[in-house]
C-alpha cells in the first residue's frame, strides 16, 4: 500500500470560513441548498468564466447581473460577493506548519481573481502551502476529473498517496473516482479527525 504523500486542501470552507450560502443566496435572492449552489455556481456562464480565469471582477459583474439579473446595484453586488469570504479558520495556520514538516502540501480550490487576491493580500496560510492549483489559472473547476489529473501529473504522484479535503461532496466524489483518497472536511477540526482515522496525526 503506497503510503500517503501529499494532503491536497480545498481552500473555502476547508481553510478559511466562508459566508456562502448566505451571500450567495443575497446575490441570487433566493435561498438555495447548501449542494445546489455548488452546482448553480459551476455551471453558470458568469460564474464558470469567472473561475476559470476568462473574465476580470468588473467584466464577471456585469455577466453575472445580465444573467441572474438581481435587483442589486453594482456596489452592492460586489461588496456582497467579496463578504462570502471571512477570515481563516481559527488554528488553521498551526496544523499547517506541522504538516508541512511531514508531508507536500498543495491548495486546489475552485476561486477568481477577487478572492484569491483578498488571501493574498492577507498573507496568512498561503505561504505555508507549497504548490497553489487554482481553477482560475489551470482553466478548470472541480469536480472536473480534468483538475485532479492535472494536479496528479504536477505532482508527479500516485493517485493513492494523495489525501485531498474538500468542504464539497461531489468534489470528494470525483477525486475518489481517480483512486485519490479523499474526505468531507468543514474545517480544522474534521481535518484533524480525519487525519487521525489515517493514522497521520
Amino acid at each position: 500500500m503506497t503510503p500517503i504523500q501529499h494532503l491536497v486542501f480545498d481552500m473555502g470552507g476547508v481553510l478559511v470560513r466562508i459566508h456562502w450560502h448566505q451571500e450567495v443566496s443575497r446575490m441570487l435572492q433566493q435561498d438555495v441548498p447548501f449542494e445546489q449552489i455548488h452546482a448553480l455556481w459551476g455551471n453558470a456562464y458568469s460564474t464558470h468564466a469567472f473561475e476559470t480565469g476568462q473574465l476580470d471582477f468588473e467584466a464577471f459583474t456585469d455577466a453575472f447581473i445580465d444573467e441572474f439579473k438581481p435587483a442589486l446595484d453594482r456596489d452592492t453586488f460586489q461588496a456582497t460577493f467579496r463578504n462570502i469570504l471571512d477570515d481563516d479558520f481559527p488554528g488553521i495556520t498551526d496544523l499547517l506548519h506541522s504538516l508541512r514538516e511531514r508531508y507536500t502540501l498543495s491548495l486546489l480550490s475552485n476561486t477568481n481573481p477577487c478572492h484569491w487576491q483578498m488571501l493574498v493580500d492577507r498573507d496568512t496560510f498561503l505561504p505555508l502551502i507549497e504548490h497553489h492549483f487554482t481553477s482560475m489559472t489551470l482553466g478548470v473547476m472541480k469536480p472536473d476529473p480534468a483538475i485532479y489529473q492535472a494536479v496528479q501529473a504536477a505532482l508527479k504522484a500516485n493517485p493513492e498517496s494523495i489525501l485531498f479535503f474538500d468542504d464539497g461532496l461531489k468534489n470528494v466524489e470525483a477525486a475518489r473516482a481517480l483512486g485519490w483518497h479523499a474526505e468531507q472536511v468543514f474545517g480544522p477540526e474534521d481535518i484533524r479527525q480525519q487525519l487521525s482515522r489515517y493514522q497521520l496525526d
